[in-house]
Parts: C-alpha cells; structure tokens; sequence
C-alpha cells in the first residue's frame, strides 16, 4: 500500500474515533496498529482536537499530516467497529479501497432518529427522578421537561451554536418549567425533577475518559477534558440556578 493511501486510512480511522468520543490512548494504538499491519513505522501523537501522525518512508525520510477535530461527541458504537477493523487489518492485509469503502460506511451510518432520541431523553429524566425517591408524577413532570428542554438544546445544536450555550440553556429551560410546575402543582418536589431532568446533560463519559487518559500518562489531554467537563458542568448549573434565583423559588 502506498504512504499517501495508509495515511488517509489512519487519518480517517483516528478521526472517526476522536470524533466519537475515544480515549487518547486509544486513538494512537489503533493509527499505530493500521500502520504497522502494513509494515510502515508510524508515530502518531493525539490531542483532543488534532491528531498528528508520521510515517518513515523506506528511504528514511518522514511524511507528516495532521487533522483538526472541531467537533466531538459520544458514539460508543463507531469507536467499537473502527477498533474491529483496525484488528481485522491486522490479521489479514486488506486492501486501500476495502478499508476506505467501511470507514466511510462507520462514518454516515444512520444514528438514532430524533423521536428515538428525544424518547430516550424523557425516559431518561423520568427513570432519574424515580432514582432519586421521586414519585411518580415528580418523573412525568420530569419527563416533558427533559424532552423539552432537549428539544431546544436540539435547535440551537442545529444552528451551529457552542455546546456550552446548549447546555446553559437547556439549564435555565429546566429551572423555569420547574419553578412554573411547583408553582402550579405544590405538591411536586422541585428539586428532584432538576435534578432527573439534568442528569443527562451531565458529562460523565467526559469526565471518565479524562481520568483514563491520565492513568494513561496523557495529562495534556486529561486536563483539557477534564476543563471542558467542569465548564459544561457550570454552565448548566448557572441557567439552572439564575432560572431558580429570577422566578418563585421552590419548595
């Protein structure tokens, strides 16, 4: 396989699964094991948004390339099969336009529709607040706020907004729509439906792989997760609490 060919198979593999989510080390291991299934040294050296990857010609010279990663998500399941070819490539050789051909197909596989997904969400916050000792009216009022505020965080992701004003306003929706259902219905406990309602937004698989990359020895990339965490973390805190703060507080 030519040099230019197993770096766009490298570049697209580790892209593929930094975009979904993957830990650092992760990434590099498997670039390093395409390229080295193909008897080509490989160094590859991987951030949170970029991954840098060079191989050492047969003349001994070096080819670099690098790739911005602008955006980022979980996808547990592109990781998994991107990780399985990369294993398959080891065992037997395949060709250029057999590895392209399934990693674009990993790439535009069809998610989660939206009804799927927003389902979720409200099952999600209702199971949360049932978690919490919440009652059962506390998880359905927990779940039309957590497809709602979904649905806004939906929009604003749409029209290309920062992940850190989704979250901030998905907060301030769920503060309002809370203060307004205890307002309404005394009953309800406030608390444990923001706190059902919220829980999705949380950044738990973040935070993991923050502390996995460290484990690691990748420290550069922990901190900046672990930073990115902690900010997502705040600002959904702050739209929950100025929410609470500007209307009726609760009970």
């Amino acid at each position: 396989m030519r040099s230019r060919d197993l770096m766009n198979i490298s570049l697209k593999a580790g892209e593929i699964m930094l975009r979904s989510g993957a830990e650092i080390y992760r990434v590099e291991e498997t670039v390093v094991r395409i390229c080295r299934s193909y008897e080509v040294l490989c160094e590859s050296f991987v951030l949170p948004t970029g991954i840098f990857i060079s191989l050492v010609e047969d003349d001994g010279s070096t080819n670099t390339a690098f790739i911005r990663i602008k955006d980022r998500k979980v996808d547990l399941a592109s990781i998994d099969k991107v990780n399985s070819l990369s294993r398959r490539i080891q065992k037997s050789r395949l060709d250029y336009e057999a590895v392209m051909r399934e990693l674009e197909e990993i790439e535009k596989a069809t998610k989660h529709s939206f009804p799927v997904r927003l389902s979720a969400t409200g099952l999600g916050s209702l199971a949360f607040t049932l978690l919490f000792q919440g009652s059962i009216y506390e998880g359905l009022t927990a779940l039309v706020i957590g497809c709602i505020s979904y649905l806004a965080r939906e929009i604003l992701a749409r029209k290309g907004l920062f992940l850190f004003l989704e979250n901030f306003v998905a907060g301030l929706i769920t503060g309002y729509l809370t203060t307004a259902a205890v307002r309404y219905v005394p009953v309800l406990n406030g608390y444990k439906i923001i706190i059902g309602s919220i829980m999705l937004y949380l950044p738990g698989v973040s935070i993991t792989n923050a502390i996995k990359d460290a484990l690691y020895g990748d420290l550069v990339a922990s901190m900046t997760r672990l930073g990115e965490a902690m900010l997502l973390v705040a600002v959904l805190a702050a739209g929950t609490g100025i929410a609470l703060v500007t209307s009726a507080s609760l009970r």
